[in-house]
């Protein structure tokens, strides 16, 4: 098998699942997966799929929760980055620390959906395949299911094979007049955040485009093990610049490449995502947990740590977790992060 490595992103705090999610129990480490693992879990399992042995995969996570991330990832590398500097900076740490020059990776967020493991594994060797054989950037696109405004979109330019495009322009959440003529064009894609390349290609296009991020990272090395490693970044992290890999290297480089993907996908950003994908009562309730539904139609209750319990109810989010209460339209759930700065804004008071 090639020299191949993954690299998991598993440091978002994921405010949109309040009261559930916790900053000790984030999006990733809940049981947000249709079979109730984690959404961590299941990307691990996937990781594992593309690798020989567990020990090529890598996981990047604040270091608070490095215990709670190794659980989910058994024999994997787990690394801990001691402030959030968003994903350009971790990708770039992890790959200098850890991955050889001449080697390929895949990164993969910890927090996505995708059931049909056999065609994600399919399309992910394809993209290392396209990679190692030429110095390009693989990104995957999703076909769009509607014109929505949380996701960013990419432009197909020329295709290259099947399902196979040149990447000719990102727009990062759109509004919904340009969204629905992204999705009307039939040019555009949902942007993944999935990627894979040469850990030497990636950080050509780096220095391309963020030239002082790439210097301070570059020479870092994994002497010294995971512990000598996060030393390191304790002295490096605090003064880099926070900024996505979208905006420091893809939106910037002219060897990005597209493959359309032939999988299911959903980065579940909200409640109303996740319960597009768990299984409904009669009248279309999700119930999950210590949670009971009466006279209720098209509802989430989510009860844990206590009953959540709702009664006459309709296109409603009940949840009831860490002795804190969530009642919302499941239309307004894309907001609920406003909440929980609401909270933590109180408590600050």
């Amino acid at each position: 098998m090639p020299d191949r490595y993954v690299l998991v992103l598993a440091g978002g705090r994921g405010e949109r699942f309040w009261p559930w999610s916790q900053p000790a129990r984030p999006k990733q480490l809940l049981p947000l997966a249709r079979d109730g693992r984690s959404l961590l879990a299941t990307t691990f399992e996937r990781a594992l799929r593309l690798v020989p042995s567990a020990d090529r995969v890598l996981v990047m996570t604040a270091l608070d929760l490095k215990d709670a991330v190794q659980r989910e990832c058994p024999g994997a590398r787990v690394l801990g980055e001691p402030v959030p500097r968003n994903t350009a900076p971790a990708i770039a740490a992890a790959a200098a620390g850890w991955i050889p020059d001449a080697s390929a990776f895949a990164v993969l967020p910890a927090d996505h959906a995708i059931d049909d493991l056999d065609a994600f594994a399919r399309d992910a060797r394809r993209a290392f395949e396209v990679a190692e054989r030429e110095p390009v950037l693989v990104t995957f696109g999703i076909p769009p299911a509607g014109p929505d405004t949380s996701f960013g979109y990419v432009r197909r330019g020329a295709k290259l094979g099947e399902r196979l495009f040149r990447a000719a322009q990102f727009t990062e959440k759109p509004d919904a007049a340009r969204a629905r003529t992204f999705v009307e064009s039939g040019e555009y894609m949902w942007n993944s955040g999935m990627f894979v390349w040469r850990k030497s290609v990636f950080f050509g296009a780096l220095e391309a485009g963020r030239p002082a991020l790439a210097g301070a990272l570059r020479g870092s090395s994994s002497g010294g093990g995971v512990s000598g490693f996060e030393d390191r970044m304790r002295e490096v992290f605090p003064a880099l610049e926070s900024i996505s890999v979208d905006y420091a290297v893809l939106e910037k480089a002219p060897n990005v490449l597209v493959l359309e993907a032939s999988f299911d996908w959903d980065d579940l950003g909200s409640w109303g995502a996740w319960a597009r994908r768990q299984p409904r009562d009669a009248r279309g309730n999700v119930a999950f947990g210590d949670a009971v539904v009466v006279d209720c139609d098209d509802c989430v209750v989510v009860g844990e740590g206590g009953t959540a319990a709702a009664m006459g109810l309709r296109d409603m989010i009940v949840v009831h977790a860490n002795g804190a209460t969530l009642s919302c339209p499941i239309a307004q759930s894309e907001g609920v992060r406003r909440v929980s700065e609401a909270v933590r804004a109180r408590g600050a008071e």
